[in-house]
């Protein structure tokens, strides 16, 4: 269950509202919102998850770490919130601005068309290497998903391959990158969301093809990352949750490519930087503009220095202060391919104070 209205508002884009309803969510009983704030966050990060491309992969990673740290701290300063928000916001206009068709939409048949020449060119019949690396998530050998398990296996291995030998100096090569990092997008797309039933150690009591996909990507991955999204999928997870989050699977599989070429992928741009510094730098004022005006509806303590705080926490809620910006509708964000300036100092990748 997640907040829809705060969803909707994040998904359009739209700071000025986003930032509005999380405060009102919060002030008006924020301890007993948690799970649903948390809930939301996870369903805009599987959402973004569905169109992120290898360009702007590391803005999700981006997000995706932030909103962990959000749900694992015990207390929440508002400020990093309003800035984990605008980030959010941020990437979502990516795709308001240069839509793209979205994993998760097209039919299993389509599907299969787009990734079959990569399973015709491989062997299920892989080294011993590759079986002992994949042990936790390979099949029972008198299973039917046997050697489908194996040939998926060997299939990812040969893109992954391919990218290694690329050269992203070479504008062809690049494209070259870029496209089979959406194939490979493509291939997790598939065999998530096939009926296909492997039954693994990795996730024992449950043999839906997900829980593969995520032992395979956790396997190839081995790093930190792989661990962050895969708790932000579990957190507070159930059955009915599969088709919501599946995105951040479907995302994940792109930071495969990334982890090879990382620099095929930009950071925050000049114009996304300097927003959320402006985010940052005016939070104190813009919590207090909000507060008044919620207020005029809502009766709540008029302390600047008021403090809530997460069930069963230690530490409290750091509440900002006053006055909502303007921000400029008229503000262009120049998504580009590049990393950003390093002389100018807003252009650095910007991370939220942490406590």
């Amino acid at each position: 269950m997640y907040n829809k209205e705060l969803y909707d508002l994040i998904y359009k884009g739209d700071i000025n509202n986003s930032l509005y309803q999380i405060t009102k969510i919060i002030l008006e009983n924020g301890t007993n919102n948690i799970e649903i704030i948390e809930n939301t966050f996870i369903s805009i990060c599987s959402y973004i998850g569905s169109f992120i491309s290898i360009y702007d992969i590391r803005l999700w990673i981006d997000v995706v770490e932030e909103t962990y740290q959000f749900i694992n701290s015990d207390n929440i300063v508002i400020k990093n919130l309003y800035i984990l928000i605008t980030k959010l916001c941020i990437v979502c206009d990516i795709n308001i601005k240069k839509p793209v068709s979205k994993s998760g939409f097209l039919t299993i048949a389509k599907l299969r068309e787009k990734i079959i020449d990569v399973f015709n060119n491989s062997k299920s019949d892989i080294d011993y290497t590759l079986v002992k690396r994949y042990d936790d998530i390979i099949p029972p050998p008198n299973s039917e998903t046997y050697d489908i398990s194996k040939l998926i296996i060997a299939g990812i291995t040969n893109i992954l391959n391919e990218v290694e030998n690329l050269n992203m100096e070479k504008m062809n090569e690049k494209e070259v990158c870029f496209d089979l990092a959406n194939k490979l997008k493509d291939i997790f797309d598939y065999i998530s969301r096939k009926t296909y039933k492997f039954e693994t150690k990795f996730y024992y009591s449950d043999s839906d093809s997900m829980w593969y996909m995520w032992g395979l990507y956790i396997i190839t991955y081995n790093n930190e990352f792989a661990n962050i999204v895969y708790n932000l999928f579990l957190r507070n997870y159930t059955k009915k949750m599969k088709l919501d989050r599946l995105g951040l699977l479907w995302g994940a599989s792109i930071t495969l490519i990334y982890n090879i070429k990382k620099d095929i992928a930009r950071v925050w741009n000049k114009d996304e930087a300097i927003l959320i510094r402006k985010i940052n730098d005016i939070s104190m004022d813009m919590y207090k503009y909000i507060k008044k005006d919620i207020n005029k509806h809502l009766n709540i303590d008029d302390d600047d220095e008021k403090v809530y705080k997460k069930p069963n926490s230690l530490d409290g809620l750091e509440i900002l202060r006053n006055y909502v910006p303007v921000i400029n509708d008229k503000l262009s964000l120049q998504y580009n391919e590049t990393h950003i300036d390093n002389n100018i100092d807003e252009t650095k990748k910007i991370r939220y104070d942490k406590k």
